[in-house]
């Protein structure tokens, strides 16, 4: 009874002290990280949101997005035909991106991972 009693003991003695990195490992994995750098995990930026021109509002932003292609939310789609395999959607994706790409810079934008 007193070995079920101990091994009940040092198996609650350790989840406690190591619950977080339990946490970390099956959870988020935002340990450590400041609550800046876990939005960013946690909620990344759209496509289109990375575009970033001085002076303009987010409603013109969108405006020069949308008329480049892209769907109001800073996010675009393929033009791909439904059920198009795996190739075709990466090949199709890439035209788009970089289509939008040379039209936002040719409205003056910049791409920039950083503010």
């Amino acid at each position: 009874m007193k070995f079920f009693i101990a091994s009940a003991g040092l198996l609650v003695l350790c989840v406690s002290m190591s619950g977080c990195e339990l946490l970390c490992q099956a959870g988020t994995g935002t340990c450590g990280m400041s609550r800046e750098q876990a939005e960013k995990l946690l909620h990344p930026k759209a496509y289109g949101e990375y575009f970033l021109k001085p002076g303009m509002t987010k409603e013109s932003w969108r405006a020069d997005w949308v008329a480049c292609g892209g769907r109001s939310n800073g996010d675009y789609s393929s033009d791909a035909p439904p059920g198009a395999d795996t190739a075709t959607l990466l090949a199709d994706s890439k035209r788009k991106s970089e289509k939008l790409g040379t039209c936002m810079h040719s409205k003056g934008y910049e791409y920039r991972t950083e503010p």
